[in-house]
C-alpha cells in the first residue's frame, strides 16, 4: 500500500540533509506533498523535468507531490507576480513517479517551461490579454484557452495540443515538435516551423505560414494564406 505523507516545508527541508551530498539522488518511493502559499501570479518560469497541472481561479498555494527527498530541494520564490520553480543549483535527480506541481491563478499572462515535464490545464485558460507558452524540452502542453492574443514557442521534441479560441496567434517550432491546433479556432495566425516540426491549424481571416527544413503545415478554415517554404517542406489544405 501507498502512503501519501502531507510534510510541512521545514520538515521536508530537515529530511533533506541525509539525502544530498551533491551527487545524482535517487527518488525514494515515499511520496509526500508540500504546499507553499503564494501571493498573486501571473506569470510562471519553471526549471526542471515536472509535470506541471494549470488551473485558471482564485489563488492558492502551489502543491508539489512526489518522492520526499527530491521535493524537498525543490526553490519556489516570488518577484511581483512572476513564479519561478526549479531545483536547488547543482541537484540531480532520477525517479520511476514523475513530480506533480499544481498551480492556480487568477490569470496566466505567461508560461516558461525548461526541461522535460508536460504542461496541462485542468480548466480553460481565459485572458482579456495575451497568453504566451514556451517550453525548450521534450515535454508536452495540453491546453483550452480563450484570449485576444495566443503565442507559443516549442523548442526541441515537444508536441502541443490546443482548443479553443483566439484572435490573433502565433506558433514557433523549431526541432522535432508538434503542434495539434485544428480545435483553436484562430482568427489570424502565424506560423514559423524550422526542422522537422508539424503542425495542424485552423484560421478563418489569415495565416502566414513559414518552413524551413522539412516541417509540415496542413490547416483548416477560410483564410486567406500566404505561404513560404525553404527546403522540402510542405503546406497543404486539409481535406
Amino acid at each position: 500500500m501507498k502512503i501519501v505523507a502531507t510534510l510541512s516545508l521545514s520538515a521536508l527541508l530537515f529530511a533533506s540533509c541525509f539525502n544530498f551530498n551533491g551527487k545524482r539522488v535517487k527518488g525514494n518511493g515515499n511520496i509526500a506533498t508540500l504546499t507553499k502559499s503564494v501571493n498573486e501570479f501571473h506569470n510562471v518560469d519553471l526549471s526542471g523535468t515536472f509535470d506541471i497541472y494549470l488551473t485558471q481561479g482564485p489563488t492558492a498555494p502551489v502543491k508539489i507531490e512526489g518522492d520526499d527527498n527530491i521535493i524537498s530541494h525543490i526553490k519556489i520564490t516570488q518577484t511581483g507576480d512572476k513564479l519561478e520553480l526549479g531545483t536547488e543549483d547543482g541537484f540531480k535527480y532520477s525517479t520511476s513517479k514523475s513530480i506533480k506541481v499544481y498551480l492556480t491563478s487568477p490569470q496566466f499572462k505567461s508560461i516558461d517551461v525548461s526541461g522535460a515535464g508536460d504542461i496541462k490545464g485542468t480548466n480553460q485558460l481565459t485572458s482579456n490579454d495575451e497568453l504566451s507558452v514556451s517550453t525548450s524540452g521534450a515535454g508536452n502542453i495540453d491546453l483550452d484557452i480563450d484570449a485576444p492574443k495566443f503565442s507559443t514557442d516549442i523548442s526541441g521534441a515537444g508536441d502541443i495540443k490546443l482548443k479553443g479560441q483566439i484572435k490573433d496567434g502565433s506558433i514557433s517550432i523549431s526541432g522535432a515538435g508538434s503542434a495539434h491546433c485544428y480545435d483553436l479556432l484562430t482568427e489570424n495566425l502565424t506560423i514559423d516551423i524550422s526542422g522537422m516540426g508539424s503542425a495542424d491549424v485552423f484560421a478563418s481571416k489569415t495565416l502566414n505560414a513559414q518552413i524551413s527544413g522539412a516541417g509540415s503545415i496542413s490547416y483548416k478554415g477560410t483564410a486567406t494564406v500566404t505561404k513560404q517554404v525553404s527546403g522540402m517542406g510542405s503546406i497543404k489544405k486539409a481535406d
